[in-house]
């Protein structure tokens, strides 16, 4: 694969086109990025999506997805666009190897400004695209998006969307964006009992709350900051050992590491970084930089 020059947000090969785009300054609080794939192989594609902090808005334009809980498969589903809330566990997403579609990649308020409460409502289950949001704005903007001839227009329509849909959406409650930002300044390791005190809700009260803002608990919230922790250090600091990085991270020894690992991601960290570094994919392998998100896996037919 290249990046080409007339287009540096663009990544070709012989199976894969990837285009990348960044959402215009005002937004950039809320869209953290654009990504545009075509994907022509006759060999299916399976990859392995751990929990991360960030909510997915996905337009298939040609193509269908299947989506399957890693720790409890009976939870599966599939979709041609689909939006995606924070979930405690990975998924497994799987096609065809033909797929043609952009991805958005949204902070959790900026999930919140355009669904307000609404998305607490989802819980972190996948759902039709068109059917989280109201109206029939999301449908227009899906076949708009397909017909847009270049990434670079296809950013411009989504830059005015979400320009027109946070003007009029609502804010987070300005308790609720503080013990957000304790957590993750803190990586998941603030206690539930600080965010507490420091909202001066009871507990029951700040759980209601976290999960109508984000479709989930504080101490869910936690694990996942601290899963991606936890992942970034296993990624750049081989040599540390899960003794040190379980230490790092605010687990209680390795073995509690191990045990929180394999109950978010549905294996071990040994074998999701085996995966990972196995698979000689011609995509990227990760949907965000800074983050370890995937472990790319071929299928045999």
């Amino acid at each position: 694969m290249e990046r080409t020059d007339a287009t540096p947000d663009l990544v070709v090969g012989g199976e894969i086109e990837m285009a990348y785009g960044a959402a215009r300054p005002r937004l950039r609080e809320y869209v953290l990025g654009y990504r545009g794939y075509r994907l022509s192989s006759d060999r299916p594609r399976r990859r392995l999506e751990v929990p991360t902090d960030v909510v997915t808005l996905t337009f298939g334009f040609d193509g269908e997805i299947r989506l399957t809980d890693a720790v409890a498969p009976a939870d599966t589903a599939s979709f041609g666009s689909v939006f995606a809330g924070l979930r405690r566990t990975a998924t497994v997403a799987e096609h065809s190897g033909r797929l043609h579609g952009l991805a958005v990649s949204l902070t959790p308020q900026g999930a919140y400004r355009i669904l307000g409460p609404a998305l607490g409502d989802l819980g972190g289950r996948w759902t039709e695209a068109a059917a989280a949001f109201p109206g029939r704005g999301p449908r227009e903007l899906a076949e708009r998006l397909c017909e847009a001839p270049t990434w670079k227009l296809r950013f411009a329509l989504l830059d005015a969307y979400f320009d027109a849909r946070f003007a009029a959406g609502r804010l987070w409650d300005p308790s609720v964006t503080w013990a957000w930002e304790q957590l993750r300044a803190s990586h998941g390791r603030t206690p539930v009992r600080t965010l507490v005190d420091g909202t001066g809700w009871s507990r029951r009260r700040l759980e209601q709350r976290f999960r109508e803002h984000l479709g989930l608990a504080p101490k869910q919230a936690a694990d996942i900051l601290r899963l991606q922790r936890a992942l970034l250090a296993y990624e750049r600091r081989p040599g540390w050992g899960g003794a040190r990085i379980a230490d790092h991270c605010g687990f209680y020894d390795q073995a509690h590491l191990v045990h929180t690992f394999r109950a978010m991601v549905g294996c071990p960290p040994t074998a999701f970084f085996a995966s990972r570094h196995a698979a000689e994919a011609p995509e990227p392998t990760d949907r965000l930089a800074g983050r370890v998100t995937t472990a790319i896996q071929l299928v045999d037919h």
